[in-house]
């Protein structure tokens, strides 16, 4: 429709802000209203290493304990588990990029409130890049549309350039563990100095932390000193 680019934001001023979730007009900064909110899925007892759901009084789990990942230490907002599966479907598949906004909000609570209440937070924000195909075919990098609100309101720079993603890797659902492995490596590149910078590493679900170890062991070896994984979601 000619001017359609025009009216969306029209429209979106004049009617009232929804609930992402059940439609529900709210004004909360991250879109969701009060009782969507209150129901979203809590992450406890979860290694601070990787974040993978602790069943024992241990403090680090067996897998970080018996082969320590790249990654010094990971927060995730949220378990995967419904509605935040919905909220992540709508983003990567349905081009729902106000999703990203409320989760880059949500996050920026977590941080302020928990996380970040008495240590430095990283020199750089670097959201986990996408292959030039997938870009292209996506048309956004989910990663980069959550970071970007973090990036804003804590005035960290955003590392768009740093690293490359050189190999077109398939799409890492449905693979097994050691396939997920074999799907990554050297995936990415780098010509950056990272040399004593602590950056966090943001991606939208970790699930076998494969892709994200690959590109943290590329940061440490370019000299990063310490590097925290910003996730969405654990798949616990």
């Amino acid at each position: 429709m000619l001017y359609s680019h025009l009216i969306q934001p029209i429209t979106l001023t004049l009617l009232p802000p929804c609930c992402l979730l059940c439609g529900t007009s709210t004004r909360n900064p991250h879109s969701l209203c009060s009782d969507c909110y209150k129901d979203l899925p809590i992450s406890t007892q979860n290694c601070p290493r990787c974040a993978q759901k602790l069943h024992s009084t241990s403090a680090t789990c067996g897998a970080c304990l018996n082969h320590p990942p790249p990654f010094d230490e990971t927060h995730a907002l949220f378990p995967y588990q419904a509605p935040i599966t919905q909220l992540i479907t709508k983003l990567k598949f349905q081009h729902q990029l106000s999703h990203a906004k409320a989760l880059g909000t949500l996050f920026c609570a977590r941080i302020q409130e928990h996380w970040y209440q008495s240590k430095p937070l990283p020199d750089l924000l670097l959201p986990v890049p996408l292959h030039p195909a997938r870009l292209q075919a996506r048309g956004f990098n989910q990663a980069v549309e959550i970071a970007k609100p973090i990036a804003k309101h804590f005035a960290i720079p955003l590392d768009l350039t740093g690293v490359r993603r050189i190999k077109p890797t398939a799409a890492q659902s449905g693979l097994s563990a050691r396939q997920r492995k074999q799907n990554v490596a050297h995936a990415f590149a780098s010509n950056e100095d990272y040399t004593d910078r602590s950056l966090a590493v943001i991606d939208d679900v970790m699930t076998t932390g494969h892709t994200l170890r690959e590109l943290c062991q590329l940061l440490k070896k370019k000299g990063a000193k310490h590097l925290t994984i910003w996730c969405v979601a654990r798949n616990e």
